[in-house]
């Protein structure tokens, strides 16, 4: 027990000896600011970041620092650049980053200082857009080749090129970015973009990196081509309207807006609204119509019923025959008889000389027969008498028996058909109406539209008004008094001619259309335009001429419409004119 005790006073007396730390010395607090000196900047510029630790001492100068970001996108802070404060703890960095971040600036902790870490402070970069032109002028009707690249590498995704208006700026096209984030655009323009057009190319945001951003406005002054300042020369002091359309946009305008007499292009107006109305398919009907048919006798008259057709003759009224006996008629006790009743008898429209149905124009009829001419080539009044005369001796021919002479009139109600024959496409019909532009067809076709339209009798200005009104129910106004444009009170603009033109060219028979015009060397364009590809309808009166139709652009490769119309010179000299436009 002594022992013990001895040990412990002398343990006791050990540890007296030695010395112990007292309580840890506390660090340094400070704190930190940090500005940029933008908010916004395009890649590729600089942007400075400083700020000043406000501390005791060697907590403030002198002291190591970091400048560390956090990228859009990214999931973790990344060390940009180390620096020193300065003596009175300022600092400063600067940097050219690519992609909008999130900076900071953090001062570590030491023995005496405590760590000091700044504010957030959001530097937005949007993206490097350059753009070029090859030139600065550009004839109208042709494309610019503009070239585009974007900063940082953006390959795949898309640019918009953009023209400036006065509204704001307008896409005009979109491009996507290739390898190496660069494109090229081909913005077209055309005759109503003569003048300075602004352009630039915009990237829109399309991820979070970069904001969006423009390229710098590009000037480019679209004069008129070559083809048009040689057009201009071709048609000086003439009134002349010419006006050439394409995709909906014209390539080439001079007083396109001038009422000008259409003389026959009226048909290509009716052609139109025959197609849309009646369908290229259509199909005329001339039926015969008689009491019951009883033991072969028919007790009582045959009527033919015409319904518009302006192909019929000897052929169609052979088949009729044939057909009559097929369904067993072996007598008739009346007589043939041609129904004049669908149309009524007019003759005349506003704006004719008093000559045209005697020389130009057959008397327009329901039932035709032989083009409503004699066989010496003069008009008949009473073509359906004649059809009448032809099908009594062709049923005669054929063991038929009648009874009575041929005769026409208004047939009555409540008989029954006993044969029946169908015409050949519309579409054929016009395309002979146009090839050869017959205002006897033309004025047959028109009555048969004016039937459609506003129903029995058919008349020419039936016909007329329904060639306007579709007209005008497609952006067109149009002063219409008959189908063949023999009147010279039919008004048109070349502007509005295009423009239906191309709407035909959208609808499902645009096509028949084209093809029902003469191309060059053919119809009433034989000797002209042979070397083109053209397709148009010609128009003729004493003081006017005209051209419309479409002719194919070969640097383009596609069709064009066109329409040139031309008061108060020559014929010959306006078909110079005219074929000198298409050519150009």
């Amino acid at each position: 027990m002594p022992r013990a005790r001895a040990l412990l006073t002398a343990l006791a007396m050990g540890l007296a000896g030695l010395s112990f730390p007292g309580p840890a010395a506390a660090q340094e607090p400070g704190t930190a600011t940090l500005v940029s000196s933008a908010d916004l900047i395009t890649m590729g510029e600089l942007v400075g970041l400083s700020g000043l630790i406000e501390a005791a001492g060697e907590c403030a100068a002198g002291r190591a620092l970091e400048l560390q970001r956090l990228t859009a996108g990214a999931e973790s802070w990344e060390l940009v650049d180390p620096g020193v404060t300065g003596p009175g703890g300022e600092f400063d960095f600067s940097v050219g980053p690519e992609h909008t971040a999130v900076y900071l600036a953090v001062a570590h902790a030491t023995e005496a200082c405590a760590e000091v870490v700044s504010p957030e402070v959001l530097v937005t970069v949007a993206a490097l857009v350059q753009a070029s032109l090859p030139s600065g002028v550009l004839g109208a009707g042709n494309c610019a080749d503009m070239s585009i690249s974007v900063s940082p590498d953006k390959t795949g995704q898309e640019v918009r090129i953009q023209r400036s208006r006065p509204w704001g700026w307008q896409t005009i096209a979109t491009v996507t970015l290739a390898e190496g984030s660069a494109a090229l655009a081909s913005p077209c323009f055309g005759w109503n973009d003569i003048g300075t057009v602004r352009l630039r190319a915009r990237w829109p945001a399309q991820d979070p990196l970069n904001a969006p951003a423009s390229g710098p406005v590009l000037s480019l002054d679209v004069v008129k081509a070559g083809w048009m300042r040689r057009i201009d020369r071709v048609t000086a002091g003439r009134a002349i309207s010419v006006s050439v359309r394409e995709a909906g946009e014209f390539l080439y305008r001079r007083r396109d807006r001038d009422q000008r007499i259409p003389a026959s292009n009226q048909k290509l107006l009716l052609s139109m609204a025959l197609l849309d109305g009646l369908g290229p398919g259509f199909r005329f009907e001339t039926r015969v119509v008689g009491p019951d048919l009883s033991k072969g006798v028919v007790r009582g008259d045959l009527w033919i019923l015409g319904r518009g057709d302006p192909t019929t003759g000897r052929r169609q009224i052979r088949r009729m025959a044939r057909k009559l006996l097929e369904a067993g008629v072996r007598r008739v006790r009346g007589s043939v008889m041609g129904s004049t009743s669908y149309f009524a008898p007019d003759w005349w429209a506003p704006g004719w000389r008093w000559f045209f149905p005697t020389y130009y124009v057959p008397l327009p009829t329901a039932l035709t027969f032989r083009g409503n001419r004699s066989k010496d080539g003069h008009h008949v009044r009473d073509p359906e008498r004649r059809a009448a005369t032809y099908l009594t001796r062709r049923l005669q021919a054929l063991g038929v028996r009648v009874a009575g002479d041929p005769g026409a009139g208004r047939a009555p109600g409540g008989l029954a058909e006993l044969a029946a024959i169908r015409s050949v496409p519309l579409g054929d019909i016009v395309r002979g109406m146009n090839v050869w532009s017959s205002n006897f067809h033309a004025e047959v076709l028109g009555k048969r539209l004016g039937v459609a339209a506003s129903g029995t009798p058919g008349t020419i200005a039936k016909g007329a008004a329904a060639t306007a009104k579709w007209a005008s129910d497609h952006g067109a106004t149009v002063t219409s008094y008959d189908g063949s444009g023999l009147s010279y009170g039919n008004r048109v603009t070349a502007a509005g001619v295009v423009r239906l033109l191309g709407t035909a060219e959208s609808l499902p028979w645009g096509g028949t259309l084209r093809r029902s015009l003469p191309a060059g060397g053919m119809g009433t364009l034989q000797g002209r335009l042979g070397s083109v590809t053209v397709r148009a309808k010609t128009g003729t009166l004493i003081g006017a001429s005209a051209l419309s139709g479409y002719v194919w652009l070969e640097r383009r490769a596609t069709w064009a419409e066109f329409s040139i119309l031309t008061s108060g010179t020559s014929k010959s000299t306006a078909v110079r004119i005219e074929d000198a436009v298409v050519r150009l």
